[in-house]
Order: C-alpha cells, then structure tokens, then sequence
C-alpha cells in the first residue's frame, strides 16, 4: 500500500495519494494515511518512544473519527488528494506524535473538517495552516482567552431576556474557566504567536458584546450591570463582566489566527458556522 500512494514532493518530505473515495463516517482511507504519514516522516525514536508516540497517534484517530461523523455532511473527499492537505495532515500527525493531548487534539480535529468542508472560503484555508502551527503551541487557558475575547467583542444572542443569557452563559463559562489563571506574561506570549495583537488605544470597562445584544442590557453602565445582577440573581452574567475584568480585556484584539481558534473552541456550544465569520 505504501508504495502504491507514495509521491516525491521535496526534501524532507512525503505525500500520500488517496486511493478511492472518502465516504460519510467510514474513514479507514484516512486513517491508514495518517499512520503512514506518521511512520514515514517521524523521526527514529526508541522502542518505548515509540510505543508511547503510536498510542497518542491512535488517540487522535480516535477523536478524528468523531469530527468525521459529525461533519459527514459537509465533508468533500476530494480534498484529500491535495498536497495542501496531506502536508497539514503530516504536520498534524507529527505535532500529537511529539505532544500528545497537549497539542490540542479536538480542536485540531475540528480544524481539519472544517477545511475539508464543501463550502470552506479559501480565506480559512490560508488561516488554517497557521492556526494548525500555533494550536499546539497553547495551553487551556490560553485558548480560553481567546475564546473569551469572542465572547466580548464579538459573539452576541437573539433579543432574549437577561435570565435566559443569564443561563446560556453557564455552560460556556464553565468550559472557558481556564481564561481566570490567565497572567500578563501569558498574553505577551499569546501575543508572540501571532493570535492576538496589542491594541494603539486600550479600552477600559468594556461590557461584553453578548451582554449588550440583551435589550434590556444594552444601554446600561458596567455598575449599574453589577446592581442588577446581584438584585435578580444573575450570576454568569455578573461572572463574565468580572472576568473580563480581571483578564484586561480591551488591551489587545484578535488577529485573524486568534479568531479562528477562539470560535472553534466555542464552537460547540454556538449554532454559528465559523466558516461564516471569515
């Protein structure tokens, strides 16, 4: 099998031709393409290195599997065929090799089907492979920064009343828990990465955009959100102003990178389609 798929396409490096078509949540194709990229391209390692870097390797496939069926949909098998992509499936399977979970595996996951998607825009694909280079680079609470500059600036609800964000809030708050351990040196390295930038003018007692997409929220002053919070009993959304406090939000912005990582990992608790937003 191997020979029969095995093209030159530089130093250094392996392409794997697809053979046949992807179809739905079968994906033993990609699978098998994944471990002879990995066998291929990774450097010789002990037995017991190896062992271990094998078991983060199947561990993936494991949670590519569960992308796959959740995008079956979507998914356009022709893609695979493309160096592009064989390439960002190369340095993938080398990046969880070297760090197992660490590197981010489901969001990586969710990276790659989102670009093997039908309607993928091309700007995403250019995005992606950088996006790929940094997610294992970044720690949880990292990624929950990101994910919570989304929350701020970006991300907003239906006009629904206070209680009901109040407790849409609760879940997305608890997965992004991490963004409290946040320090200023995390950020300065966020920012060396490429996700985020400082911004010319730093904004201040910012409310987040979620927040002021509420009717009833939208015009009122950060202390008189307090207030009523505390009055009704609106604990997320009382949590949330404080821990956009207590991260200084409004210091940086998100660059294109930081976007794309930020809403994926918000992803599943969202009905946007992140290819929409770029």
């Amino acid at each position: 099998m191997l020979e029969k798929q095995k093209q030159d396409v530089g130093d250094n490096s392996t392409a794997i031709q697809v053979q046949g078509d992807y179809h739905g949540s079968s994906y033993t194709e990609i699978r098998e393409i994944f471990l002879d990229l990995f066998q291929l391209n990774f450097p010789k390692i002990q037995e017991m290195a190896a062992q271990k870097a094998q078991e983060r390797i199947d561990a993936m496939l494991e949670q590519l599997k569960q992308s796959f069926e959740k995008h079956k949909n979507d998914i356009d098998s022709s893609k695979f065929t493309e160096p592009a992509i064989q390439y960002e499936m190369q340095a993938m399977a080398i990046d969880v090799a070297r760090r197992g979970e660490k590197s981010n595996v489901e969001l990586l996951c969710e990276l790659l089907s989102t670009v093997l998607s039908k309607d993928c825009p091309e700007l995403i694909e250019l995005i992606s492979g950088e996006a790929r280079r940094v997610l294992p680079m970044l720690s949880k609470s990292h990624i929950a920064y990101l994910s919570l500059e989304i929350l701020v600036n970006e991300a907003s609800v239906a006009s629904i009343p206070a209680e009901d964000l109040n407790a849409t809030l609760g879940e997305t708050l608890n997965h992004i828990s991490e963004a409290n351990n946040i320090t200023p040196g995390d950020l300065q390295y966020i920012a060396c990465t490429g996700a985020i930038e400082t911004r010319g003018i730093i904004h201040t007692g910012i409310i987040p955009s979620v927040v002021k997409s509420v009717d009833e929220l939208k015009d009122k002053k950060i202390d008189e959100l307090k207030a009523l919070c505390d009055e009704r009993g609106l604990l997320n959304i009382k949590e949330l102003l404080a821990v956009t406090e207590k991260c200084g939000v409004g210091r940086f912005q998100l660059m294109a990178v930081g976007r794309l990582i930020g809403w994926l990992n918000l992803s599943q608790y969202s009905s946007v389609d992140v290819k929409s937003l770029f």
